[in-house]
């Protein structure tokens, strides 16, 4: 069979797309497009192994040594994992991800007898045209968007967040409020901001007192949300993890501000942006 290189490297890295979002599904992880892009990118041309001669032993092992380095590494490039444990956990997820799939692909090459796939070296080819190929990726784009657009405007309504704060040995968790409306980022770190809406972590740093709320690293700033407007104490101390109620959860990047709490509600409030 002819092979032509750049349906190899496109329709290797719609697979490998696929295997991706299926694994982060299952782990309850939110991706990065730009990351994708580039873990899609590199699998796609790592699908160059099936044009490699596996005849001899050296060279299968060199295959398939070639082919698991590439799977790492893929992982790594799309997600970012804390730590060991969570690495080996996410890795098993995506190679049993991508073996049902691999399992699938040949199940129905073996049973259909066609001729349009081609797998070697631990690789398949799609045998299409490349117009075949641009239609079936405009029509998968607008499927998916659509979907993602449905999912996003009934979903969310019913989706509830939790956010947690950490600073050293003090860790609050308080109920979370997605609004887009909160657009605040720090000045000086250009950071955007989460609200604690909270009277224990209020007077936890003596907020009341400007003077100790600058010596614990707080700094006043103007803000607006839902709930009103003022100054608001902001820091850049500690970290923040939002998790929603099917148990996905993501450390997001920013600044803390502290403020007591409304009518004896405490909440957090975030700009939903900081979760995409």
């Amino acid at each position: 069979m002819k092979i032509y290189a750049d349906v190899l490297i496109i329709t290797s890295c719609l697979v490998e797309y696929v295997y991706l979002y299926t694994a982060a599904a299952l782990l309850h992880i939110r991706l990065k497009s730009g990351r994708v892009f580039a873990a899609c990118f590199f699998a796609g041309l790592m699908s160059l192994l099936i044009c490699a001669d596996g005849g001899t032993f050296i060279g299968a092992v060199l295959i398939t040594t070639a082919k698991a380095l590439s799977i790492v590494i893929t992982l790594l490039i799309a997600m970012r994992m804390k730590g060991f444990c969570e690495f080996i956990r996410a890795l098993a997820v995506f190679l049993a991800v991508r073996a049902v799939y691999t399992a699938l692909i040949i199940m129905y090459w073996e049973i259909s007898d066609t001729k349009r796939i081609y797998v070697r070296n631990f690789t398949a080819y799609f045998d299409i045209s490349l117009l075949k190929l641009a239609a079936a990726l405009i029509t998968a784009y607008i499927l998916l968007t659509a979907a993602d657009t449905l999912k996003r405007r009934f979903a969310r309504k019913a989706v509830t967040y939790n956010a947690v704060f950490r600073c050293g040995d003090h860790e609050v968790t308080l109920p979370a409020v997605a609004d887009t409306g909160n657009r605040l980022c720090d000045s000086f770190t250009g950071l955007p901001v989460v609200i604690f809406c909270c009277d224990d972590m209020y007077l936890h740093y003596s907020l009341n007192d400007p003077d100790e709320g600058m010596r614990a690293g707080f700094r006043l700033t103007p803000y607006s949300t839902i709930n009103g407007s003022g100054l608001l104490h902001v820091t850049s101390k500690g970290t923040v993890t939002i998790t929603d109620n099917s148990g996905m959860s993501r450390n997001v990047r920013c600044c803390v501000g502290i403020k007591p709490s409304c009518r004896n509600r405490s909440c957090a409030i975030f700009d939903p942006a900081l979760l995409e």
